[in-house]
């Protein structure tokens, strides 16, 4: 949220009432009144030209601190201002740097509790979440929320936008429940204040539908997918394209994902296959987000029954993650562990041993021998083994499944699943 331009702490004295020595001259006046130009304008959410066609930004903020105090609303806005250019560029760490500083200013000056201080933890915030630093982002957001809340009300519009970027953080931190909780009371208000259509609105529905989804509730984030999938789809006509497809890519790969939970894999690879398509075209095919499609591709082949598809799509993921990461990467290792499944499958056990040795190395050296998921590697291990009549397998298997369950819980899904192979 862009500020505008504030006359807090002007000197409201006359011109007759200042010693002559306290006037401004005729030059330094003008450059106030520039300065104030600019950040009305930058307020107003303008790209202010100068003749030269380079952005205002920098000049705004080395007039306001040059003419005025650096305990000034000009320099907040300022500093505001290009934190919002530098995050626009993915100058990360400079943009927080110019949003602490305006964060200071605006604490100062206006108060720990002002709009404007609030929108100023809400960027802050947002690029945390980012970086992945989830716990800091959410006390920014919280701060946030809590200001907003108080000051312009729960139904406000900006109060239900910092109420989602909330919701974002708590699901980051594993707090479902209160991401759920969130995200449908900033649904209401969006829903409300913007339409069904708006893009902050379609956000929350993707975000929603995610939500449930990873709370194995199918149905209903099917509901809120095809939403945001249906919304996105309206404003191509007058939308960017390019950018309506990079939109889309997320929200067609959560549709796969509930379907092929529900067994419909046909249907999945449908889905899975146009995300791909996108990704291909709009990220590349080496981007992280292309390569996780076409480790849901291959999954889905695989259930599907398309044990050779599976095994292109898994090996072309795993050349593109370890030219990405090396070879020290926990998607490497779930990635050679699918590869070992597929090869278990096909009943060659002695190529599936292989694979699921390499990922549980990896996981060892990664995540620690007492992670689940290197226990399951060990799982898997032990039952290549036993398949390859190494008696070893079984006394594998089942000092893994003890300690999956002493990890994870005797009623988890996952021990449940290693319990049914114990035999």
């Amino acid at each position: 949220m862009f500020f505008r331009a504030c006359t807090i702490g002007h000197d409201r004295r006359s011109r007759a009432a200042r010693r002559p020595d306290e006037r401004p001259s005729p030059s330094s006046s003008r450059v106030r009144a520039h300065a104030r130009a600019i950040t009305r304008r930058i307020g107003a959410g303008l790209r202010v030209e100068p003749r030269g066609g380079q952005p205002l930004y920098w000049p705004a903020l080395t007039v306001s601190a040059r003419t005025v105090s650096q305990e000034h609303p000009h320099t907040a806005i300022a500093l505001h201002a290009v934190g919002q250019e530098l995050r626009r560029q993915g100058k990360f760490e400079e943009a927080l740097d110019h949003y602490n500083r305006a964060l200071v200013v605006q604490r100062t000056i206006l108060g720990a509790k002002h709009p404007y201080t609030a929108s100023t933890l809400s960027a802050i915030g947002q690029i945390l979440f980012t970086q992945g630093h989830h716990d800091a982002a959410l006390d920014h957001h919280r701060q946030a929320f809590s200001i907003k809340r108080e000051l312009l009300g729960a139904g406000h519009i900006f109060t239900a936008n910092t109420l989602f970027d909330l919701g974002l953080a708590l699901f980051a931190a594993g707090q479902r429940e209160e991401a759920l909780a969130a995200y449908t009371r900033a649904l209401t208000v969006q829903l409300r204040a913007l339409g069904p259509g708006h893009a902050r609105t379609i956000s929350t529905q993707q975000a929603i539908g995610e939500l449930l989804l990873a709370e194995g509730h199918f149905a209903d984030a099917l509901s809120h997918l095809h939403a945001a999938h249906a919304e996105l789809e309206q404003l191509r006509p007058a939308g960017d394209p390019a950018d309506i497809d990079r939109r889309l890519i997320p929200v067609i790969v959560g549709i796969g994902q509930v379907l092929f939970q529900q067994n419909q894999y046909a249907e999945a690879l449908v889905h899975y296959g146009r995300a791909l398509g996108l990704a291909e075209t709009h990220r590349g095919p080496h981007h992280e987000d292309t390569l996780a499609i076409l480790h849901d591709l291959g999954r889905a082949r695989g259930r599907a029954g398309d044990n050779d598809g599976a095994l292109d799509a898994f090996q072309r993921n795993l050349a593109g993650l370890r030219a990405l990461y090396g070879e020290n990467h926990a998607r490497v290792a779930a990635t050679l562990n699918a590869i070992g499944q597929i090869h278990y499958g096909r009943g060659d056990h002695r190529a599936a041993l292989d694979h699921y040795r390499q990922a549980l190395d990896i996981r060892v050296r990664v995540l620690g021998s007492e992670h689940w998921q290197t226990v399951s590697s060990r799982f898997n291990c032990g039952t290549a083994l036993r398949e390859l009549g190494d008696a070893a397998g079984a006394n594998e298997m089942a000092a893994a499944a003890e300690a999956l369950e002493r990890i994870l819980g005797h009623d988890h899904p996952h021990v449940l699943s290693t319990r049914s192979w114990l035999r």
